[in-house]
Order: structure tokens, then C-alpha cells, then sequence
């Protein structure tokens, strides 16, 4: 194989940082790719002024820039993982604080626009220092790179991984006066590029920049690429290219847009002697989460995700005049478990179908001292543990996401033997196999308008409860077909290098 050099760029990486999929892609998808042949670095900010990985360490390079019309030092440390060298860009300013994503208060991205495109300007200078012949960059806050490398015509392969249309890096022009990114308003090469496709929103778009300039980008799984190059259509709840869809549509004509499904990290080999130890460990967590339910020998349905329209909106939509997640409480022989955090509307909504005399805000270490159905038990907080073990404990998965570019968390599950039910949009269609096909996976749905989705939502769970309930030595041989699902990152890795990176 050809030898290639590849900067690959994110704002998270795991283990050293992570809020989502795009964490846990930076940490695994490199040091497969290492494994297969590429020269590979990352690039990646280093959160927090005090962080322990730079702990009586020295720079290894920095840098003096003039950005926005202030002089700014970025400094340079060195990690590595797995084989895989990390660079750190260290600045006070923009990456003091150990959050990786700020939640703007008035203006929204604006803080991150700040922070990203300084960052993308201090990879513009690793890139020369480095001189690889690929950059590859991930979503819209390393859109800026692009239009700079454009800009100096500098000459490397320029790669786009998008994990999610929906962030896009939307800000009106008049806020971006005077930054330094302003500039790609003034370019034949970038003003249009750098404009939102939505005429009246006078906006910039930094997704849209990173697509257009990119000379291949690819998004997280083969269907959702096809679902980003179609337009919205809220009448089915049906997300789209949020607005760039033409955009996307005309790369993915050409060959330059693709779909590269995801993997997933296996802790062990899809044995039935694993399968068996993994059906007992199950045995033991449902009995363990299924202390709080007045029957727990009912089917356990978990929920594990953001609270955010993309995961708990069609949980939280009404028909005949309740929520959705009030209709599945009605079904007689389930109990359910939620473990969210996110959009206060949604923590309210949870904490109030919770409790029957409640109207403040429920906290995890509270909610067993309130008031409470007997069938539910809602956490709202982030505990990576208690996400375990509601996935392994579980008889159902359940992950009715508005929209899922790939989507791990029914990976994950497959993995502990608990058969997904899922819409049947985005990554979701490529990971999980109807279970009325003879190698079925798990359960879904899906419907031409918002009410029917909603409806089947609640029918396909009804459905899951009968196989669990009246066929139960059917249920366990979906849960095998599960456990024997692999999505390796190896196979993922040699689309990358063959689709990605020498084509």
C-alpha cells in the first residue's frame, strides 16, 4: 500500500475527552487505521488549565498568532494512543475550561465559533509544520481549516467526517465583524461556500464550508448519507439535510459523499459460552434494577440518551391526548428504566410523569424519596456505570431516535444480548435487523406521518412484550442473533484507507 501521511483532527477524543460519538470514533477509529499502514497523528484541544497529561511535561512546539485582532500563544504537548501520536493544543483563553462544547446563552455557536476557529487556525500551522499529505478533519468546527488551507492553496488531500447534519455552525454575518474568519466572506473561493443555503437567515455556515471544500467527506453510516442528501419534511418527522441537502446531494452524485458505517469496541469473542455467562450477568442487573418495580419480572425496557429532540422527542409527542412514554406506562407487563440528562423541558417532562405530587426538579440522588409509578424509575443524570448496567440488565433496548446518523448505544446493547428497538432511520437501518426476518436483531418502526410513527412506536413495543412474554424461546434466539453481531472498526478502518484516503 501506498504510504500516506494523515492529520486526523477532532474536539474530542477519547479517553482524553468525550461527550459523544465523535469522542469515541477520534479514540478508536486512529489506532486501527495505525494497525493497517497509515502514518497517522491526531490532533485534538487539551481541556482544563491544570490537566494531568501535561503534568511536568514541556511543549514540544508553539505557536504566536494574530487572531480576531489579538495576539494568541497556543502550545503544543505530546501523548500518545495505542501507537497513535496525539497533539494537544493548549490555550487558556479558549481551552481553560474543561468543557468541550459551550452552550452559548444569547447567540447560539458563538462561543464555539471562538474557540474552534481559533483552534482550526493553530492546525493550520501543525498542518505546515507536519506537511501531510491528508488533513481530515471532523463536523463544522474544523470547517475554518478548509477555507484557510483554500485560501494559501496549500496542497493536501482535504477529508470531511460528518457524525451529525444537525450542527452546523449556523451565525448571523454581522456577529462574525472583525474575526479573522470574516475573511472567508471577502474570497471568490469561500463567500459563497462560507453562506448559508437559507437565504433569509443571513447566516455563515461552517458545515457548508468544510463540505464544499472538501475533496471527499463521508458521514457515520450508509443510510444516513442517502437521508442527508434528501430536504426535511416535518410532516413525517423526517429530519433530512437540515438545508444542506442540496449541497450534499450534489457531492454524493459525484462519488465524493459516502456512507461508512461505524464500529464498535469488543470486550470478548460472540462464543455461546459467552453468550450464556452473558444471559446470567443479565439475570443478576434486571434483578438488581428491577428492586424499584412493584413487579419485576416484567419485560424491562431501557432508555439510555441525551435528553434532546434527536433522542426523547417521540417519546415525549402526544396522540389521543397523552405522551407517548404515558402510553407505553399503560401497558400492562412492562416496567421502564430512563437514564437522561440535556434540555430542561425534557428533564421536566420526565421527572413529571414520575412522581404523582411533584413540580420542581428531580435530581438522581432524590428520585427514590418521591412519590412514584410503580413501574418506572427515571435517573436524570450522567453516570456511565448506571448506563451499563441498564443496558445489560434490560430485556429491551429502547432508542426511538428522530433521526440517528450511526448510533452505539444499540451496538452496545446487541453486545450485552438486549435486542434494540429502534426507528427505522439513519445508522439505525444498517445495524439492526427486523425481527420477523430470519436473522433478525431487534424491533422498530417507523410511519409516512409523525402520528403514525408515534402510534407504531408504542405497537412495536407491545409487540417486543408479547415474543418476551407468550414466546420466550423465541426471544432468546433473537438475543443470540444480537450477541453474534460484530461491527469491527478493522472493516471500518479499510473503507476509510480505500474510499477515503487513495481513491
Amino acid at each position: 500500500m501506498k504510504s500516506q501521511k494523515v492529520l486526523y483532527i477532532a474536539a474530542e477524543c477519547k479517553p482524553f475527552s468525550k461527550t459523544g460519538g465523535v469522542g469515541d470514533v477520534a479514540g478508536e477509529l486512529p489506532p486501527e487505521l495505525k494497525r493497517q499502514g497509515i502514518d497517522i497523528e491526531i490532533v485534538t484541544p487539551l481541556y482544563g488549565f491544570n490537566n494531568p497529561l501535561i503534568a511536568g511535561k514541556k511543549p514540544s512546539n508553539k505557536y504566536t498568532l494574530n487572531f480576531n485582532g489579538v495576539k494568541e500563544i497556543a502550545e503544543v504537548y505530546q501523548a500518545e494512543l495505542s501507537g497513535v501520536p496525539v497533539n494537544f493544543v493548549r490555550n487558556q483563553r479558549y481551552f481553560g475550561s474543561s468543557e468541550i462544547y459551550v452552550n452559548s446563552r444569547d447567540i447560539a455557536y458563538i462561543d464555539d465559533a471562538r474557540r474552534f476557529s481559533f483552534f482550526s487556525m493553530v492546525c493550520l500551522a501543525i498542518v505546515k509544520d507536519i506537511k501531510p499529505q491528508t488533513v481530515h478533519i471532523n463536523d463544522w468546527v474544523l470547517g475554518y481549516l478548509f477555507g484557510w488551507m483554500v485560501l494559501e492553496q496549500m496542497p493536501q488531500r482535504r477529508i470531511l467526517t460528518i457524525h451529525n447534519v444537525g450542527y452546523q455552525g449556523n451565525i448571523d454575518k454581522m456577529q462574525i465583524k472583525g474575526w479573522s474568519i470574516e475573511e472567508f466572506l471577502t474570497k471568490e473561493e469561500t463567500a459563497e461556500k462560507f453562506t448559508d443555503p437559507h437565504d433569509d437567515w443571513n447566516s455563515v455556515n461552517a458545515l457548508r464550508l468544510a463540505l464544499e471544500l472538501s475533496h471527499k467527506a463521508n458521514t457515520v453510516s450508509p443510510n444516513y448519507c442517502r437521508e442527508m442528501t434528501l430536504p426535511e419534511n416535518q410532516a413525517e418527522c423526517f429530519e433530512g439535510g437540515k438545508g444542506l441537502h442540496t449541497v450534499a446531494k450534489q457531492k454524493y452524485e459525484k462519488g465524493e459523499l459516502i456512507g461508512i458505517l461505524n464500529g464498535f469496541e469488543y470486550k470478548f469473542e460472540p462464543t455461546d459460552t459467552n453468550f450464556l455467562e452473558t444471559l446470567e450477568k443479565k439475570k443478576k442487573m434486571k434483578a438488581a434494577l428491577s428492586r424499584y418495580f412493584k413487579h419485576p419480572e416484567n419485560m424491562l425496557l431501557g432508555f439510555v440518551g441525551r435528553a434532546v429532540d434527536q433522542k426523547f422527542k417521540l417519546l415525549a409527542d402526544k396522540y389521543d391526548g397523552k405522551s407517548v412514554l404515558e402510553h407505553l406506562l399503560k401497558i400492562d407487563g412492562i416496567n421502564i428504566a430512563i437514564l437522561a440528562t440535556g434540555l430542561p423541558k425534557y428533564e421536566s417532562f420526565v421527572g413529571n410523569i414520575a412522581v404523582t405530587r411533584f413540580s420542581g426538579s428531580l435530581t438522581y440522588e432524590g428520585i427514590l424519596e418521591l412519590p412514584r409509578r410503580d413501574n418506572y424509575c427515571p435517573i436524570i443524570a450522567f453516570d456511565g456505570e448506571k448506563a451499563q448496567q441498564i443496558s445489560l440488565g434490560s430485556d429491551v433496548f429502547l432508542m426511538p431516535s428522530l433521526f440517528e446518523p450511526c448510533g452505539i448505544t444499540q451496538m452496545e446493547s446487541m453486545y450485552n444480548a438486549t435486542p434494540p428497538l429502534v426507528r427505522w432511520t439513519g445508522g439505525l437501518v444498517d445495524t439492526v435487523k427486523a425481527h420477523s426476518l430470519g436473522d433478525g436483531t431487534g424491533f422498530g418502526f417507523d410511519g409516512a406521518t409523525c402520528e403514525e410513527v408515534l402510534r407504531n412506536l408504542v405497537s412495536s413495543v407491545r409487540e417486543s412484550l408479547s415474543m418476551f412474554r407468550d414466546n420466550h424461546e423465541q426471544f432468546i434466539e433473537l438475543q443470540r442473533r444480537a450477541f453474534r453481531q460484530r461491527f469491527l472498526w478493522s472493516a471500518t478502518a479499510k473503507q476509510y484507507i480505500d474510499k477515503l484516503y487513495l481513491s
